[in-house]
């Protein structure tokens, strides 16, 4: 498998990531709302496999103290094949060295962000704009 990666936002076909969002089962989204979120990101990285989009990921960064990971999500027959290992490992690269970097996880997932040293938050909150959804999907208590 010859995966390539590529940092910057100039090469996705949105409609693609989104379709890769779906299919993982991680929600339908709309093509110009990831745009807008890769666009305003400290960094973004993209898996293509023969220039078909596989993977995604982005990060957000003040750039000396606090940054963030969001929207990692590969396509499920790639899954389990060190695709989301490296874009994690990218995405780590790009950030400022000792920042602290958090991570929203979806339920049953801790294990493999633990692989990276990341830990469960015992002060975290949320304030999510849809309470009741968040708690049925298990990110609220």
């Amino acid at each position: 498998m010859n995966i390539s990666l590529e940092y910057g936002t100039e090469n996705i076909d949105w409609k693609a990531l989104c379709e890769v969002f779906r299919l993982a089962l991680l929600g339908i989204r709309e093509p110009e709302k990831p745009k807008i979120a890769a666009e305003n990101s400290y960094t973004v990285c993209t898996a293509f496999i023969d220039g078909r989009i596989i993977g995604f990921g982005r990060a957000l960064s003040d750039g000396q103290y606090q940054s963030a990971l969001y929207d990692v999500v590969v396509l499920p027959e790639f899954q389990q094949q060190g695709v989301s290992r490296t874009i994690i490992n990218a995405l780590l690269e790009k950030l400022p060295n000792n920042s602290t970097v958090l991570i929203f996880v979806a339920p049953g997932k801790q294990d493999f962000y633990r692989k990276f040293g990341f830990g469960n938050l015992k002060t975290g909150m949320g304030l999510f704009p849809n309470p009741e959804m968040s708690r049925a999907k298990g990110y609220l208590e």
